[in-house]
């Protein structure tokens, strides 16, 4: 279990790190140390899902927490909103 575990968050790893570059890159991210912009979206993620096991239902979490975490990689406030409205490839939105 622990291997698979580690496995995982391998492959989750790759995929958050070529999504923040991807962002630099493109001048939407700004950040000053990438395995820190890693820690920080881990751990925002895992708070959120915290919150939904301990607290039930919070309206609009995906929403909140995606906004602030754009945020926190220097999305300006009003188009962070926007881009954590969109709907998720395959919803129906």
């Amino acid at each position: 279990m622990v291997r698979y575990a580690e496995g995982m968050r391998s492959t989750l790893a790759t995929y958050l790190r070529d999504d923040l570059q991807a962002g630099r890159r493109q001048g939407d991210f700004h950040y000053t140390h990438e395995e820190m912009a890693m820690s920080m979206i881990i751990s925002a993620t895992l708070g959120a899902m915290n919150l939904l096991v301990e607290d039930g239902e919070v309206e609009h979490a995906d929403r909140i927490t995606a906004e602030m975490v754009l945020q926190a990689l220097g999305v300006p406030a009003g188009e962070a909103e926007g881009i954590a409205g969109l709907p998720l490839p395959g919803e129906d939105g």
